[in-house]
């Protein structure tokens, strides 16, 4: 079949290699000028396969107020006229619930572990550069409660076979040297050793190297997607604003754009805008380069080394479609890495971003097929774990298509409709 990808970031590239190895011809579509510049482009750099709990947790509610009008932090939520913003918050609140969450977290996981699974065959099969390394994670904790509460996700991982362990602060401290200035404040942490770090948009460029060299592989950029030309219940060719592409099946991976372009045919999604932030120092001293990525679990800050970089990622704001980066939350940042990695004062400024991660209410990404027509593929709503979950996502939509069984149950991503 020839199959057209819309969107050329992380999860658009990775299905049309996926795709491609299957057997299938595939163009990819994209409205921007090359592979990655969108949500791929700056993200957090972490593959973080066993740790991949959801937004939406019973704890949540409880910080609303101080959500809703707080200006500084991790998580700060901006009511809109939108309705779209309502009917997204209406399900997310409906998911902040023990057993919701739980429920989110184990098929999480079950994607992740798969999506581990086929990036490190990727990585035996082709020569690619992207910065890639098996860093192990560490993700530390101020507060005793809030560490007893993420054990739980220990024994989700440990029993799918993904080991993680409750590390004291002095354990924190001899992983990560650099935690040693802030260990006296720390409750502990927990240590993932099986996963890895690497630059989302290097990857990309990789990706759309493999796919556009193929000789059934086709790259279309600045072409921006109008619609569908849908006869008798099935998309003939994709509309671009300079010209149509035939074909015979399509998915559709281009994170927020894909909401008004699914409403077009009837197919109605929910998604909002998480809006994050990052900073990366190029060229970063040594000892400014973690040893193991590490997320800071109270201030939701990630830092991983990226070859000779640092990648300083994190916050969450709920805030529309505000594509402005916010002075206060760079700022933010770059107080904490400085906190953190003194030996930053004094280098040059860090490249500053911010980008949309498309969120669902319930967390998980939708992968499935269209309702209405049985040759649209959905891979959309991946959140914050688009690098994380890009593999695994890609190889299940392929496998979808090819009529064989997916190695995880899409039954646990089928969509909340708008």
């Amino acid at each position: 079949m020839h199959i057209g990808v819309i969107g050329a970031g992380i999860v658009g590239l990775a299905s049309a290699y996926e795709l491609l190895r299957a057997g299938h011809a595939v163009t990819v579509i994209d409205a921007g000028r090359g592979p990655g510049l969108a949500t791929s482009f700056a993200n957090g750099g972490q593959l973080s396969y066993g740790y991949v709990s959801p937004l939406a947790a019973p704890g949540v509610l409880s910080q609303l107020p101080s959500l809703l009008f707080s200006r500084t932090g991790p998580l700060r939520i901006k009511p809109s006229f939108d309705p779209d913003f309502w009917r997204w918050s209406i399900a997310f609140v409906k998911h902040c619930n023990a057993q919701a969450n739980a429920s989110s977290t184990l098929r999480l996981l079950s994607l992740g572990l798969h999506s581990r699974a086929v990036m490190q065959e990727f990585l035996a099969r082709e020569s690619v550069s992207f910065d890639y390394r098996l860093s192990g994670k560490l993700v530390v904790y101020r507060d005793a409660d809030k560490l007893a509460a993420a054990e739980r996700s220990i024994e989700l991982a440990n029993g799918l076979g993904y080991t993680q362990r409750r590390v004291d602060a002095a354990t924190c401290a001899m992983l990560e040297p650099a935690l040693a200035t802030i260990a006296g404040e720390l409750a502990g942490g927990i240590h993932t050793p099986g996963e890895g770090t690497g630059d989302c948009q290097s990857l990309c460029m990789e990706l759309a190297r493999i796919v556009g060299a193929h000789a059934d592989g086709t790259l279309l950029y600045e072409r921006e997607v109008t619609g569908f030309d849908v006869r008798g219940g099935t998309v003939r060719s994709i509309r671009t604003r300079m010209g149509d592409v035939a074909v015979d099946a399509c998915v559709v991976a281009n994170g927020l754009a894909a909401m008004p372009l699914l409403h077009k045919v009837g197919e109605s999604v929910s998604l909002y805008p998480l809006k994050g932030y990052s900073l990366t120092y190029r060229h970063a001293p040594v000892d400014a380069r973690p040893q193991v990525s590490v997320t800071d679990a109270d201030n939701k800050v990630v830092y991983a080394s990226l070859g000779e970089h640092l990648r300083v990622a994190g916050m969450a704001d709920l805030v529309g479609y505000d594509y402005r980066i916010a002075a206060r939350r760079i700022q933010a940042l770059r107080t904490l890495s400085a906190a953190l990695f003194p030996a930053l004062a004094g280098e040059r400024p860090p490249l500053e971003w911010t980008g949309m991660r498309p969120a669902t209410p319930h967390g998980r990404p939708i992968l499935q097929r269209a309702d209405t027509l049985d040759n649209l593929w959905l891979n959309v709503g991946h959140g914050g774990l688009g690098f994380t979950l890009s593999m695994g996502a890609a190889r299940v939509i392929a496998d979808a298509i090819g009529g064989k069984r997916p190695a995880v149950d899409l039954a646990g991503f089928a969509r909340l409709a708008a």
